[in-house]
């Protein structure tokens, strides 16, 4: 109830009044306690002035009748103590009226040394012991008037010989004043009633006058809101609540001018995005889609979009992203992925838009780039068959024909045992280039299959070594193969796998120097079949080896454009012996001291 602006006007108003009445009626209250207390003590000091003192002081020292007289010592002193009472009580009653002793107000006159009531005002012969008394008899005067006490005293001692003879003793048990208090208290409580009452009527009103004006701009506000700009009129009031009016009237124009102008360009860019040759996708910082155009559907190849969730969708369609992985990237960076979709290559761009001064969600455009991947892929399988698989049995019949025509006194033997080897290039040429005249009339990029053959490792690996000893003499290198074990015949395209090796062990032979070495090792560990290429050459830093088997990596350019190289051959390599073999190549380098190249190839139990 209390959530109410009335009610909390009229909770507000009551409290204030109650918290007035309170005050004042506490103030009257101890106003009271502090009259009577304050004419309490200036009584006791209008009477018990130095005069009076005197005349006490000398009603309690009157001379006794001689003893020799009474012959009785003891009848001396009642007498004295009768005669000095009597003197005390004459000078007390003689002023009682400005004393303003009455029933409640009574004066005592106490034996100092027995605590007995000799005289009263009331005739009562007992009084309790107060502290004022018990200061009294130590012959200290003592006035207590405290309004947290439920009686007002004074005790003053009179002397007599040194030694304190009688107290008068004054005591008011302020029973008037509880009375009058008590009477203003059942006021006070008859006047918070109506008070309380009156209080909150007139809060109901006030807090009515207010609340009412506001509930109706409320109304018109919402009305405002749906769009009905009639809804509220100017107001000519001057007051808090006609600015109010204004003002929303004010704000719901501007606002319908912004909606206006906000939908003009929302139907722009939705113009814009639904004939776009680009699929648009927009995600919420929860993935949850926002907007798709058609183009994005039918790149995607799907028709309902609007159920996907971001990181369930393009892990669907094997787009390694997560929302969580553009969360803290920078409103102005983008990421970029490429997937294939049913056929179609595309290519992803990520970037994330601003909402509030921050990223406020994921817009994703989606290019169809199918044309140029085909382009691309073309162009890689002709550099990689043309520039690797053509140029090593090139070199081989080129290193082979030049030691024939530079030694022509060679033995007829030696003659027939190099053009063996010549025309066996020329026929591995033959099927490389039968290979790709084989590839270029496919559409996609798929793999040549060729029935598999039986491969010796061991004799493809010395075939190799003594093929490619003499491009190894010519740099002074010394090349070498050691079989550590025996190693099965495996069956394969023996093509692949003889083009893999030669490619690491050309490399070998690139990247070592003069006089360097390069040793080739074969054996069985386990279940797999190593070949090890190891050399002592300029090796490969430790940041570009994770980089090494990129396709047209280089690792130094500039001796690569000097030796011929491109970069794709031990990606062709590691193509090669993964796709055919389902085997795998590692390579581990010591910048300066050497690298070891390593391939393992499961063997079919």
């Amino acid at each position: 109830m209390f959530k109410s602006i009335r009610w909390k006007i009229t909770l507000l108003f009551v409290l204030l009044v109650l918290a007035t009445e309170l005050l004042i009626g506490s103030f009257n209250i101890f106003g009271v306690a502090n009259y009577y207390h304050r004419a309490f003590s200036d009584d006791i000091n209008t009477v018990f002035n130095a005069d009076v003192k005197n005349d006490l002081l000398a009603a309690a020292n009157e001379l006794p009748v001689p003893a020799e007289e009474t012959g009785d010592n003891s009848l001396t002193i009642s007498n004295k103590i009768f005669n000095s009472v009597g003197m005390i009580n004459d000078v007390l009653a003689s002023r009682s009226g400005t004393l303003g002793i009455t029933s409640t107000r009574v004066y005592y006159i106490i034996e100092a040394s027995s605590g007995d009531v000799l005289k009263s005002s009331d005739g009562s012969t007992a009084v309790s012991t107060t502290p004022t008394i018990e200061q009294a008899a130590l012959g200290n005067e003592r006035k207590e008037t405290s309004i947290t006490k439920p009686y007002m005293d004074y005790a003053l001692p009179l002397m007599n010989g040194g030694e304190v003879s009688f107290i008068v003793y004054v005591r008011d048990d302020c029973s008037t004043q509880r009375a009058v208090t008590q009477n203003l208290i059942r006021i006070l409580l008859i006047s918070l009633l109506i008070s309380l009452v009156i209080s909150a009527i007139v809060g109901i009103l006030i807090a009515r006058s207010i609340t009412i004006p506001i509930q109706q701009l409320s109304i018109k506000a919402r009305k405002l809101a749906d769009g009905n700009i009639n809804a509220l009129e100017k107001s000519d009031s001057n007051d808090e609540l006609g600015n109010l009016t204004n003002s929303l009237l004010y704000l719901a124009h501007t606002r319908k001018q912004s909606s206006d102008q906000a939908m003009g360009e929302k139907i722009k860019v939705e113009t814009i995005l639904q004939n776009m040759n680009d699929g648009i996708l927009a995600f919420d910082m929860k993935g949850r889609l926002l907007h798709c155009n058609p183009e994005a559907k039918k790149l995607l190849k799907r028709n309902y979009l609007d159920d996907i969730n971001f990181d369930r969708f393009f892990k669907e369609i094997n787009v390694n992203i997560k929302l969580g992985d553009l969360l803290y990237m920078q409103t102005d960076g983008s990421v970029e992925r490429e997937t294939k979709v049913a056929n179609h290559y595309l290519h992803l761009n990520f970037a994330t838009f601003k909402g509030e001064n921050k990223a406020g969600g994921i817009i994703v455009v989606i290019h169809d780039i199918t044309k140029q991947e085909k382009l691309e892929q073309s162009r890689r399988d002709f550099v990689a068959n043309v520039s690797h698989e053509l140029r090593t049995p090139l070199t081989t019949i080129k290193s082979y024909s030049e030691t024939l025509a530079d030694s022509p006194d060679v033995d007829r033997e030696l003659q027939v045992r190099f053009l063996d080897v010549i025309a066996s290039e020329s026929d591995r040429m033959a099927r490389i280039i039968s290979d790709l005249l084989t590839l270029s009339e496919l559409d996609e990029n798929q793999t040549f299959l060729k029935p598999p053959e039986q491969i010796d490792i061991r004799k493809m690996l010395e075939t190799i070594v003594d093929r490619m000893d003499l491009q190894a003499k010519k740099k002074r290198q010394k090349l070498t193969y050691t079989p550590i074990n025996d190693v099965p015949i495996i069956t394969g395209d023996r093509d692949v796998l003889e083009r893999a090796i030669i490619n690491v062990i050309s490399n070998a032979l690139k990247y070592t120097s003069e006089g360097g070495t390069i040793e080739v090792y074969s054996s069985k560990v386990y279940t797999d079949i190593n070949i090890k290429v190891q050399d002592n050459g300029i090796g490969i830093a430790e940041d570009k080896l994770p980089h090494i088997f990129d396709r047209f990596y280089r690792v130094d350019k500039a001796r690569s454009r000097d030796t011929g190289g491109t970069g794709l051959g031990l990606a062709i390599a590691k193509q090669s012996i993964e796709s055919s073999f389902g085997g795998k190549i590692k390579i581990s380098s010591e910048l300066h001291k050497g690298t070891e190249v390593t391939i393992s190839i499961p063997v079919n139990e």
